[in-house]
């Protein structure tokens, strides 16, 4: 797991050094003649380096043998890192990539909710939440999309409203507030709608909000203020950000920590906070013209 470099004073790093190198010795049990017959390094020079009066660090082709032999980082080695992993094997690590094709992208999110059944879900949607869209608003999204059917995004949509319905969930919604006034307009994709189909998504979403709460809570930020892109954090599990094609997933815990402050950066930031969200999201309702 990736870390942040310690700071290692100059006068420690070679104690760090020599602490590091015995216990990678230890652990692939090798002693210093079998570590200088791995890396052709003299068995002399491996007992300098594990001599605690040796306080000069040894050159960096010693050190990328010692690592290389030791399955470990050179970084680790000179205490600049508490990862033994090297820079790409962190990568493979800590991101994969989850294709979001039409058939299968429900797959992924169904498999991850229940993955992290009993932990809070944190989502900033795409556009609407999409356990809070109405049929109208379904069909208007998914009648040319392929893979999946209005009836049968309606059925899913069903199937996530009842996971939020159940006792212990805990699940948090941001969003910015400017989607919900460019759909109040019926502006861009939502031209098509109908002003009543319009005010019936608005106030479906706020009865929602009302029956759900508090452990569903939404909370609208000022797109002013702040930005996000579509992200899920599900719980301690792993965090994903949606690019449209794929779903980039986080595994390790500084890189799901880093999506969590973000994702409470914004709530911390919201310009209507999640118990106001109902009143307002009907009043916006009642402004739209039929």
């Amino acid at each position: 797991m990736p870390s942040t470099p310690p700071t290692v004073p100059k006068s420690r790093r070679s104690e760090v050094f020599r602490e590091r190198l015995r216990s990678a010795m230890l652990e692939h049990k090798l002693n210093r003649t079998s570590l200088a017959g791995i890396t052709g390094v003299d068995r002399s020079t491996v007992s300098q380096l594990l001599s605690e009066h040796q306080v000069r660090l040894p050159s960096g082709h010693v050190v990328a043998e010692l690592a290389s032999a030791l399955g470990v980082s050179a970084d680790w080695l000179l205490g600049l890192s508490n990862s033994t992993l090297g820079p790409g094997e962190i990568l493979r690590e800590s991101l994969q990539v989850a294709t979001a094709l039409p058939d299968r992208a429900d797959v992924h999110i169904e498999r991850w909710l229940q993955e992290a059944t009993g932990s809070k879900v944190r989502n900033v949607p795409t556009n609407l939440p999409e356990v809070m869209k109405t049929r109208a608003t379904l069909q208007l999204e998914y009648a040319k999309y392929e893979g999946k059917t209005p009836q049968q995004a309606l059925q899913s949509k069903e199937t996530r409203l009842s996971m939020n319905r159940l006792v212990g969930t805990d699940y948090e919604f941001a969003m910015p507030v400017q989607t919900l006034t460019d759909f109040a307009q019926r502006s861009g994709i939502w031209a098509a709608l109908k002003p009543a189909q319009v005010r019936e998504q608005l106030l479906h979403m706020a009865e929602l909000c009302d029956e759900l709460y508090p452990s569903t809570r939404l909370h609208l930020y000022d797109l002013k203020q702040r930005y996000s892109a579509p992200v899920t954090v599900f719980g301690q599990q792993r965090a994903v950000i949606y690019i449209g094609s794929s779903y980039l997933v986080f595994n390790t815990r500084e890189h799901i920590e880093t999506l969590t402050r973000h994702f409470d950066d914004l709530v911390r930031d919201a310009s209507v906070l999640s118990h106001a969200v109902s009143a307002w999201l009907t009043k916006l309702a009642a402004g739209v013209k039929l």
